[in-house]
């Protein structure tokens, strides 16, 4: 079993839950913000079989983007999407 935490841009949150909801992918949603633009984010877990870990990969790829930055301090890069996979030992539902 994995688990997947997920720092997302705020503007792809919408669609990439459509999307996980319409695949049977359930997942809890969290308001967070920070990073060097302070912008807004939402962070997503998710528990996931290995055997999913493609598809959700997919999924994250199809709706989310990198993307650039310009200001005053220069041009940045701006992941659409952070993404951590962790081995869970032990899942439990109570």
């Amino acid at each position: 079993m994995k688990m997947i935490i997920a720092i997302v841009q705020d503007k792809f949150i919408d669609d990439l839950m459509d999307k996980f909801l319409d695949e049977g992918i359930y997942v809890t949603k969290l308001s967070s913000s920070g990073g060097f633009f302070k912008s807004g984010n939402t962070t997503l877990l998710l528990g996931s079989e290995e055997s999913e870990l493609d598809k959700i990969d997919s999924i994250f790829r199809e709706i989310t983007k990198t993307e650039e930055l310009h200001n005053e301090r220069g041009k940045f890069k701006i992941s659409g999407a952070t993404i951590f996979v962790i081995d869970v030992e032990k899942s439990m539902r109570i």
